[in-house]
């Protein structure tokens, strides 16, 4: 199912607050964020925060460790300590991370973290970095299970609004596929009787397309998130 949602951009396009504030009117949720160390007005490093609020310093100017990334010295020990801290979830939580980025790819068990929040069956929901990729982070942007949000600093407050709205739609999506009654499959064309009424589907090309307001808008809906899943083999 395409419930993990990768937000993308530039530096300085907002991808952090906008998953901060996003995650804010979460109340079920299991992850980290990053947040910037300033000493006298001066960026000297970034620090790990976990949603029960445990901090620890990831990379700073004034560490000398192996691994670097511009003039900060990252601390993969201290990453690698907060990693059991978000490691542990149930079903209803939705697991967030901010970001899967170079500094944090320095650490393997960071990489099998990321992994096992996309392979869960929870909503999850990360940045990543739009300048820096690697073999691991193109992987993970071709899986079939990630919707892609690119961010930029004239997009951002509609953003926010479609990504708080996505995730209530994959929430939906998740319900409707569990009830496969809903479904009436003819070939390319489908009917789902929702919660609103019935909503009609029609497979063009590679995908299905949807009837919705939602889907006009953004190309991706509940209905037709949920009939990729009830069509899975």
């Amino acid at each position: 199912m395409r419930k993990n949602i990768l937000i993308t951009g530039l530096p300085k396009s907002g991808k952090s607050i906008l998953l901060k504030k996003i995650i804010s009117g979460l109340e079920n949720k299991v992850g980290f964020v990053t947040n910037e160390i300033r000493e006298n007005g001066e960026r000297t490093g970034f620090e790990i925060e976990t949603h029960l609020g445990e901090r620890s310093t990831l990379a700073s100017i004034n560490f000398k460790t192996d691994f670097q990334v511009s003039k900060y010295f990252v601390d993969i020990d201290n990453l690698d300590r907060m990693i059991p801290k978000v490691s542990e979830f149930n079903n209803e939580n939705i697991l967030f991370l901010d970001e899967i980025g170079q500094m944090e790819l320095f650490s393997e068990n960071f990489k099998k973290l990321v992994l096992k929040y996309l392979d869960s069956p929870n909503i999850c929901i990360g940045t990543l970095s739009k300048i820096y990729s690697n073999d691991f982070t193109e992987q993970i942007k071709k899986r079939d299970d990630v919707i892609l949000v690119e961010i930029s600093e004239e997009n951002r407050d509609p953003t926010e609004q479609f990504l708080t709205t996505l995730i209530r739609k994959i929430q939906k999506a998740k319900r409707y596929a569990s009830e496969p009654e809903r479904f009436l499959i003819k070939e390319n064309e489908v009917t789902v009787t929702t919660d609103h009424g019935i909503k009609n589907l029609k497979k063009l090309e590679d995908r299905w397309v949807c009837d919705c307001n939602f889907f006009a808008e953004n190309n991706v809906c509940s209905h037709t998130i949920a009939l990729e899943e009830v069509k899975k083999p």
